[in-house]
């Protein structure tokens, strides 16, 4: 237990969690019932946000606030299944990793050394970004249905899946071209997430060499000294 509530190893165990949905989601259609393990996945996400910080009263209700509206929209979906909890179940999360990703962030900015779970850190800020650009997918295409050009052999309900692997191929700049925004809004969000992929690896990497160097300077500088 005092594993998991380290903030030592928490992008770490976040890591891994964010690996888990990534992994869950092309079995869920296969097998339905995988869908209450994607869920547990999401809520064991949202839960290790509250418990492993070290907050104040007034920041864990902040925490909650986002996570509560999350977990009963994304389990009332898994249960109903119908347009408006789909709906608010996926503009909820979208919401939620977005919080997640200020929070990841701002821990990155107030780092003074790499270390693993730095790097870690850094991972997930690029895979929540993908899931947080997949959801904009995936509401966009639920209410324009013509923003996205699919493969006419994939099915709809697929789309979660679908969007996903759009939203990463496009993070990445892979562009495989199978999947093809049409709108001027699916467009205009693909491009976003193209060059956030691009200034991010630009940004990230020169961040985390600074201090890296600056670390190894200081110290050799403490040696001499």
């Amino acid at each position: 237990m005092k594993f998991f509530l380290s903030r030592k190893y928490d992008n770490y165990i976040l890591f891994f969690s964010l690996i888990g949905v990534l992994f869950l989601l092309p079995f869920v259609n296969a097998m339905p019932l995988l869908r209450f393990a994607l869920v547990g996945q999401y809520t064991f996400v949202m839960f290790y946000l509250v418990f492993s910080a070290r907050h104040t009263r007034a920041l864990y209700l902040v925490d909650m606030a986002f996570v509560v509206p999350t977990l009963l929209a994304t389990w009332l979906d898994s249960i109903y299944q119908n347009s408006m909890t789909f709906v608010a179940s996926y503009l909820t999360m979208m919401i939620f990793f977005l919080y997640l990703q200020f929070l990841i962030i701002r821990q990155m900015v107030h780092t003074h050394k790499v270390d693993t779970n730095t790097i870690f850190g850094a991972m997930n800020i690029y895979l929540v970004a993908g899931l947080i650009w997949a959801y904009a997918f995936i509401l966009l295409n639920h209410f324009d249905a013509n923003a996205f050009h699919m493969p006419s052999y994939e099915l709809l309900d697929k789309k979660v899946e679908l969007f996903t692997y759009y939203s990463f191929t496009t993070l990445t700049t892979l562009g495989y071209g199978d999947i093809v925004a049409e709108s001027a809004q699916a467009r205009m969000l693909s491009v976003f997430e193209a060059v956030f992929g691009q200034l991010y690896l630009a940004i990230v990497i020169s961040k985390l060499v600074s201090i890296s160097w600056r670390t190894d300077r200081d110290g050799g500088s403490a040696k001499d000294s």
